[in-house]
């Protein structure tokens, strides 16, 4: 995040109604605003200076540039700034050298391994379900991949309700246009989050363990990376291991009720499961943009972006632009691979790291719940918090059929 993002403390009428950052209507569906900006106006500059670019080629393209830098901007981030002492927030090379740290733990073979507390947790879960309905979103979707992350971590994994409350406090600030008292509320949570993981980390001084919080300290001693960094990397990993796969995990059951043939070939047919999730992937991203900051003149179809201002790639808008993904607006799990590469990861360098995991906690979910119900229907209407910046469930009642 840069600084132009914090300019709209202050609501207003918006001074430009192509993406009205803060239209109700627009948070909960903006797809239809995307497939107008994408046809008229692909490029660009909103009411706050900041360049807007919609297209799949141009935020491929343009996005992985080494002139789009994610660094200036982080001091003036609010509470947010914790993630400049991150690989989210750091150039190369730093970039690469506090990857370093945690690539390993996320190779496939790994991730085999630390699903099987993703299953394990589900099942628990479906075990202790009251009657036919259990929340999505909570029970199915957060609980199961902060308890997984935790044992990456080796953490304890109690607290999920809590890092889920606090973390829904932190996100509303990120919005081009935040909510009243959005910054202050994001602060309080982020204090709250960091005394509590102090607290779970004092033990780790006293009797090291073998997680991955452990061998970040570890790094740390060794000089590989600095304290600080070694604490805002194990506070993001513990803090937002659940949120995006979560809502990932959430995305996919709600189309599960919205087209039951999908659930039944997720169910039946294992060869098309990676499609199945690879298209939740781009149909419903839970972060719909990123933002970079240029450094160098460039033009993106005819529009002249100067150095130093603020662009903010809209991959929710390039995961259905029609020049790239035949009838982009409907969910089909049937694509061919090589027209199916979605953004909702990320692109070049800062393409995120956690992706293997995710994928491969989502479909553990998936199968776990098809090896035991034969439906899922919605038993409540789906309640959701989104923002211009990021989609958030805040409940989605299933009701699961045997």
């Amino acid at each position: 995040m840069t600084s132009t993002q914090l300019l709209g403390q202050h609501r207003g009428p918006l001074g430009d109604e192509r993406l009205p950052w803060d239209d109700p209507a627009f948070e909960l569906d903006p797809y239809p605003w995307y497939a107008r900006v994408q046809a008229e106006s692909p490029v660009f500059v909103d009411e706050r200076g900041v360049f807007v670019v919609t297209k799949y080629e141009d935020v491929m393209t343009f996005g992985k540039q080494p002139s789009m830098s994610v660094e200036p901007g982080w001091a003036q981030a609010g509470p947010w700034a914790v993630v400049r002492e991150t690989m989210i927030g750091r150039d190369d090379p730093d970039h690469t050298r506090l990857r370093r740290q945690t690539n390993k733990w996320f190779t496939p073979k790994l991730v085999q391994n630390w699903v099987t507390t993703t299953a394990a947790v589900t099942d628990e879960l479906l075990d202790a379900m009251p009657g036919d309905t259990i929340d999505g979103w909570h029970d199915l979707a957060v609980v199961p991949t902060h308890r997984t992350m935790c044992r990456v971590l080796q953490l304890p994994g109690q607290a999920a309700h809590q890092v889920k409350a606090a973390m829904e406090r932190t996100m509303p600030m990120l919005s081009a246009r935040p909510r009243l008292g959005a910054l202050e509320d994001a602060g309080r949570a982020f204090d709250s989050l960091t005394a509590h993981l102090s607290e779970l980390m004092e033990p780790k001084r006293r009797e090291p363990g073998d997680g991955l919080a452990d061998m970040l300290l570890e790094a740390a001693d060794r000089g590989d990376m600095s304290l600080e960094e070694a604490h805002a990397t194990i506070l993001m990993l513990y803090t937002l291991g659940h949120m995006d796969v979560g809502y990932l995990v959430a995305a996919g059951f709600l189309v599960f009720t919205q087209r039951p043939d999908v659930f039944r070939d997720f169910r039946d047919r294992p060869e098309l499961r990676d499609a199945i999730v690879n298209e939740i992937v781009r149909f419903d991203p839970p972060e719909l943009s990123f933002y970079r900051t240029a450094t160098q003149d460039l033009t993106i179809r005819g529009v002249d972006i100067p150095a130093g201002s603020t662009v903010r790639y809209m991959i929710g808008a390039a995961n259905r632009d029609p020049d790239y993904f035949d009838d982009p607006q409907t969910f089909d799990h049937h694509r061919p691979m090589e027209h199916s590469r979605n953004l909702s990861f990320g692109v070049g360098l800062h393409s995120c790291a956690g992706q293997v995991i995710s994928r491969a906690e989502a479909r553990a979910i998936f199968e776990t719940v098809a090896a035991r119900f034969s439906a899922i229907e919605l038993a409540e209407p789906v309640v959701m918090d989104n923002t211009d910046f990021s989609r958030h469930f805040k409940k989605l009642s299933l009701r699961l059929i045997p």
